[in-house]
């Protein structure tokens, strides 16, 4: 196994690497060798959505011009037919120069299908299915909670595919060490001829293991719980109890590692490598199942296995880097929230431990590099105003729920949100950037505070933000032959994937901005298999997966052809610079079985646009697993069912400002808006010199009588806020105020307090005595609260 395993895990995702991603107009023209031409179909192996756009790409070694397609069901009919697009989207490589769309229009029955591709070149595409959000995104949910139990360490393991056994329970009373020196260049080679032992002993039993080795990381699991905790939150009663159970293992290892008495972070449990002397070795000098450690008595294996040093963050009652101090109180502050309603007691226990770590945080002058890891370079962050919205942002919506004091963490969270926006955009939503769930639920706390003015920042800057995160990708798919919005060059392209898909929900939860639904889907395609290589990213998802990743339990306890026992829900790395293989993948390491068998790689004639694939047990550069990737996956995965959840009794339901049944008076009028909802928005609302304008929205329907948090989506590109007087159903006015959003084409919304009548209401827009802003539609929760 090569080390330190994971170098330099942050991928420059501020620019685009335009040569390599733009695909180039092909004008290839079609001769008589056409009928040797060879092609593969590339699909979204998982599936579809019945009503979104489903498109899939045909890869041909020449020019094609009169492809046709047919639509199989699983009986074998044909239930559609087209034509191939008769235009290249680009050349992907040398032997696949043609890159031809297949649209398949119509497809709405849900069913498992596959496309079979005729005239002129043959090819099928592996099955896949049409299903609703639930059958679909539901099984990312599950399947990646699957993999956070194989990743279990401790008494407390799950058997699962993989066989886990108990491991590493000398964790519960393990001693603590000065963190050592590193030599220099990246690397986890340690220069000390032993470590130093300050503190001990301390309980740091269970937890996750990070990745392919056995390492423990505070900084990667709080992440990995903080997005686990989210998305048991977004899905609420539908989420798996598995996801449940799952988030509370995470918080409970956090909070041992958080010891509030002495107030001391611990950071990491184990070291990667051992010392340049060869006097002990690391984690990854061994290739093992974890529960041979506790009895390995080796010398030279006592740091790596049976006694695993522990390493502190801050001196006791010492400041702590701000990105770890954000990040694990927000994880804490998440635990809180989800706890609040059944079990108040363990909520207020996490919101302590969250207050208390988060006074700690020295945001004055910050560690330099940030305290992530030992070494740094395992995980070199260079952000830390995000964790801290995050942390605030967290605290706030917890301390709402617990009746506590919120304007504080409120403050701070939009201080903090303020000074990410000055200082810090350049990257998406992944273990290095959490701006985009902090804004989110930062704009959910200031609706929870009554919308009260005089913070740093407004809900329109967040808004704002979270759609700029939502076009990165987007611009990137717009210029990508397989419209992928992640970067296939850099490290992390899934996780960062997973990010634009939970950034894209995040961002329509918040303006109702459906305008990226197709984006989104095209980024669930592409890491399922609509991409260049024809696989799944993410292990048991559609036909071809990744079959041997690099995990010593996998490896050791499962099979090497994707049967049988696998890893279910491992998401990999995925593709990366091709250049990075230079040196070829290096031997087996003692120990590791190798997969695949005979050593082939069949994706390699997929390698193209400077990137490259391999499904190989020691290719740590694409086929490592960890937690913070899975965990992308399933936030991902569970913010996308919930946005895309049928609307049934209950459901929260849109009402559209120019919608025909609603009432304009005056000079209100529809004008186009290509970012509202619906693609316009109603306007010249409120009094002004040219006269008087007002709106109301009829037929807005609820089972139950009373006070409903209804989500106004506006826009206000005037200099200041504009006012709106608002009245149901012909009654009491309330007055409401409207930021400004930038441009009277940019939707901001507001969260109001509206008194709704059981069955049908109408809800008046108007203002006498000034101009109002325009309003682009309602969202109405299902039930009062």
């Amino acid at each position: 196994m090569v080390t330190p395993r994971r170098p330099a895990r942050r991928a420059a995702l501020g620019g685009l690497l335009a040569a390599a991603l733009t695909a180039t107009p092909l004008t290839l023209a079609a001769g008589p060798a056409q009928a040797a031409t060879t092609g593969v179909v590339r699909i979204d192996q998982a599936g579809f959505l019945p009503g979104e756009a489903k498109q899939a790409y045909l890869m041909t070694s020449a020019a094609v011009s009169s492809a046709s397609y047919s639509v199989v069901d699983a009986s074998g009919a044909t239930v559609r037919t087209g034509t191939v697009g008769t235009t290249s989207l680009g050349s992907w490589n040398t032997a696949y120069p043609a890159v031809y769309p297949i649209t398949l229009t119509g497809l709405t029955a849900p069913g498992t299908y596959r496309v079979v591709v005729a005239g002129g070149v043959s090819a099928a595409s592996p099955n896949f299915k049409v299903a609703d959000p639930a059958a679909l995104y539901g099984k990312f949910v599950a399947d990646g909670v699957t993999f956070f139990q194989t990743q279990r360490d401790g008494a407390d393991t799950v058997a699962g595919p993989l066989g886990r056994k108990p491991a590493h329970l000398n964790d519960a009373s393990a001693n603590v060490y000065a963190v050592p020196s590193f030599q220099s260049g990246g690397s986890d080679v340690i220069t000390n001829s032993d470590l130093s032992k300050i503190a001990g002993p301390v309980n740091v039993s269970g937890g996750w293991f990070d990745a392919g080795d056995y390492l423990k990381f505070t900084h990667t699991t709080a992440y990995a719980d903080a997005v686990l905790l989210a998305a048991q939150r977004a899905l609420g009663s539908g989420a798996p109890a598995a996801l449940g159970a799952e988030a509370q293992f995470g918080a409970a290892w956090l909070n041992r590692m958080w010891d509030q008495s002495s107030k001391t972070l611990y950071l990491q449990v184990g070291i990667g490598s051992g010392n340049a002397s060869g006097s002990f070795v690391g984690d990854h000098d061994l290739w093992r199942l974890p529960e041979r450690d506790d009895s390995d008595s080796a010398s030279a294996d006592r740091y790596a296995a049976a006694h695993r040093p522990v390493f502190r963050a801050n001196t006791p009652g010492g400041q702590v880097s701000p990105n770890l101090a954000g990040r694990v109180s927000a994880a804490f502050a998440l635990a809180a929230q989800v706890n609040a309603a059944t079990n108040p007691t363990q909520a207020q226990a996490y919101y302590q431990a969250a207050t208390s770590l988060y006074a700690l945080a020295n945001t004055s002058a910050p560690p330099n590099p940030l305290t992530t890891a030992a070494p740094n370079d395992y995980y070199p962050e260079s952000t830390w105003r995000d964790d801290m919205e995050f942390g605030g942002a967290e605290l706030a919506l917890a301390a709402q729920q617990l009746g506590q004091n919120a304007t504080p963490y409120l403050t701070a969270a939009a201080n903090w949100a303020k000074g990410y926006l000055a200082n810090d955009k350049g990257d998406t939503f992944n273990l290095y950037d959490t701006s985009a769930l902090a804004h989110a639920d930062l704009i959910r706390a200031i609706a929870g505070a009554g919308n009260p003015g005089g913070l740093a920042v407004s809900s329109a800057d967040l808004v704002a933000d979270l759609k700029r995160q939502t076009k990165v990708g987007a611009d990137r798919a717009a210029a990508d032959i397989f419209h992928a919005g992640g970067v296939y060059t850099d490290f992390d392209a899934d996780s960062h994937s997973f990010g634009l898909l939970a950034t894209e929900a995040l961002y329509k939860q918040a303006s109702g901005d459906t305008s990226f639904d197709n984006y989104a889907t095209q980024q669930r395609n592409w890491l399922f298999g609509a991409n260049p290589w024809g696989t799944s990213f993410m292990v048991g998802e559609g036909t071809t997966f990744p079959h041997c990743i690099q995990h010593q339990v996998a490896n050791l306890n499962g099979s090497t052809d994707g049967t049988g026992a696998i890893p279910i829900g491992a998401v990999v790395n995925g593709p990366n610079a091709s250049s990075i293989f230079s040196g070829g993948l290096g031997s087996y390491q003692d120990g590791m079985k190798a997969c695949p068998p005979g050593g082939a790689d069949p994706f390699n004639a997929f390698t193209g646009h400077s990137s490259r694939y391999v499904d190989d047990v020691r290719s740590w550069q694409t086929s490592e697993p960890a937690i913070d990737m899975t965990g992308s996956a399933i936030i991902g995965a569970a913010l996308q069912q919930a946005v895309n959840a049928p609307t049934t009794p209950g459901s929260a339901v849109s009402y559209e400002a120019e919608a025909t049944a609603n009432t304009r008076t005056g000079r209100a009028a529809v004008l186009a808006c290509a970012d509202c909802s619906g693609g316009n928005r109603v306007g010249y609302l409120g009094t002004v010199t040219a006269g008087t304008g007002a709106l109301t929205v009829n037929g807005v329907i609820v089972a139950t009588a009373g006070t409903y948090r209804v989500q106004i989506a506006y826009t206000n590109g005037s200099a200041g806020a504009r006012t709106a007087e608002l009245s149901v159903n012909g009654g009491p006015v309330q007055s409401v105020s409207f930021a400004p959003t930038g441009a009277f084409t940019a939707p901001g919304t507001v969260t109001v307090a509206l008194a709704l009548a059981a069955g049908s209401n109408s809800v008046t827009f108007a203002n006498p005595s000034g101009a109002a802003p325009d309003l682009d539609r309602l969202v109405v929760p299902g039930t009062p609260g």
